[in-house]
This record gives structure tokens, C-alpha cells and sequence, in this order.
């Protein structure tokens, strides 16, 4: 378990002012446009909420590592009409269910936690 500092996007106080572990990571993935930060950091335990920071996607992925790049999954289609690539923490998958009947086959991801997230078939290697 590694405790890795980087810069919040919101408000940050100190030049490295979140604290994060390594291990409880579940996702990564580049920051939309409207919010905050270049990146948000999705962690066990979090819901919803992801944190922002301030550090570009290459640089926080690397500083995780043995996160898997998979093509997320929107049932209403993606914001801004591209596809986003989410960085999974492999280690936090509980299971994963396929969608194959769907116009564009999905799986289903669902964490230690319940969290669930969808991404586009085929899976990486190594999930």
C-alpha cells in the first residue's frame, strides 16, 4: 500500500494536499471539461464523488500503476459525443457480468464496494 500525494483541483491549500492509497483506487479517468482539474481519482468507499486533481491523467495513472485502460460504457451515449477511457484498478473488481444483446456489447464492473461501472466490450488484458 503506497500513500501517494497530488494537488486538489478544488481549493487546494498546500501544494500537495491530497493523500490518497494506492489500493483503495478503483478508477481514473480525464476530468470533463466543466469540472474542476485535469483528472478525478474514483475511490472504494466514495459513491459518486470523485476527487479532482490538478495532475494530468498520464501522471496520475503512472504514479498508481497496475491500472487496466478500458472504453467506458453511457447508456445515454457519451457527454460531448466522444468516448472517455477509464484506467481500472483491477485488484478492486468483486465481478463482471457481460451485456451482450446491446447494439454496442458491454460489461458490467462492480467493485468491492457495489460500485458499478460499464465499460465497452472487448475487455483489456488482464480483467
Amino acid at each position: 500500500m503506497a500513500i501517494l500525494s497530488f494537488n486538489n483541483a478544488s481549493d487546494a491549500a498546500t501544494h500537495d494536499d491530497v493523500r490518497i492509497n494506492s489500493s483503495a483506487v478503483r478508477f481514473v479517468e480525464a476530468s470533463r471539461p466543466e469540472q474542476k482539474g485535469q483528472t478525478t481519482i474514483h475511490l472504494v468507499g466514495q459513491g459518486e464523488v470523485g476527487i479532482p486533481v490538478v495532475e494530468p491523467v498520464e501522471e496520475v495513472i503512472a504514479a498508481i500503476g497496475g491500472l487496466a485502460a478500458a472504453t467506458r460504457h453511457y447508456l445515454a451515449g457519451a457527454p460531448g459525443g466522444s468516448a472517455s477511457t477509464v484506467y481500472v484498478a483491477v485488484a478492486n473488481i468483486s465481478y463482471l457480468r457481460p451485456t451482450k444483446q446491446a447494439k454496442a456489447a458491454f460489461w458490467h464492473i462492480y467493485f468491492t464496494d457495489g460500485y458499478e461501472l460499464r465499460v465497452l466490450d472487448p475487455l483489456p488484458p488482464g480483467m
